[in-house]
């Protein structure tokens, strides 16, 4: 899957949301979206997913707009995305409906192995909210994966488990492109980063060229933030 962004802007109001931006993201990439709050990152993600229009330029999935490839996505939501009483059971129903490309065998594996406990959505944690949310999204067979922070409010043990799920569903021919606040921790994860502030795209480089010049990711985004 080919994620294009050609001179894509996003305005709210008088707010830059997203400064005009050219990003082109192919298959079999990891890449991490960084950068602090309200630096762009959500609604880079939803603009590639179709959930926003961008004030300027064009969006494109293998040169489709995203809202002609919903079947060939998956898009994980800071927002709770399942109903209150919602619980494991209904959890599958309603993805085995919406999705032909839903596993609900892999969702079990990945329930199992995030250790969610078998409850109403609206009695898990926080953390166990975004657990079973990444277990239901990581379910799919899809081309392209659009993960928003799917480390928030996780202890840093069950970051572990997380970023082993991801690395275990990653296929060589799928796409990943993941925000998080969490840089140490996912940088593992990373064949690529691309590094926003205030709506600008400040770096996109792989990290085996950061290496190749003797920084890290991490060093690499702490420089940008100062």
């Amino acid at each position: 899957m080919q994620l294009s962004l050609r001179g894509v802007a996003k305005q709210y109001g008088r707010t830059a949301g997203l400064q005009p931006s050219n990003l082109e993201i192919g298959p079999g990439e990891v890449v991490g979206l960084l950068g602090p709050n309200g630096s762009g990152k959500t609604t880079l993600l939803r603009l590639a997913a179709g959930l926003l229009r961008p004030t300027t330029g064009e969006v494109a999935l293998d040169q489709a707009p995203p809202g002609r490839r919903k079947d060939r996505f998956a898009f994980l939501s800071t927002s709770a995305v399942f109903p209150d009483t919602m619980a494991k059971r209904e959890v599958t129903r309603l993805m085995a409906g919406l999705f032909p490309d839903f596993s609900a065998e892999r969702f079990e594996q990945l329930i199992a192995r995030l250790d969610v406990p078998d409850r109403a959505f609206h009695a898990l944690s926080r953390g166990n909210q975004t657990k079973l949310q990444l277990a239901a999204t990581l379910a799919r067979k899809t081309p392209l994966y659009l993960l928003d922070e799917p480390l928030a409010g996780i202890d840093f043990m069950a970051r572990e488990e997380i970023i082993d799920a991801v690395l275990s569903e990653f296929r060589a021919e799928a796409t990943v492109v993941l925000s998080t606040h969490e840089v140490k921790d996912a940088e593992p994860l990373f064949d690529r980063v691309v590094i926003l502030r205030e709506g600008e795209i400040m770096l996109d480089e792989t990290t085996r060229a950061l290496v190749e010049r003797g920084t890290t990711v991490v060093e690499c985004y702490r420089g940008f933030m100062r």
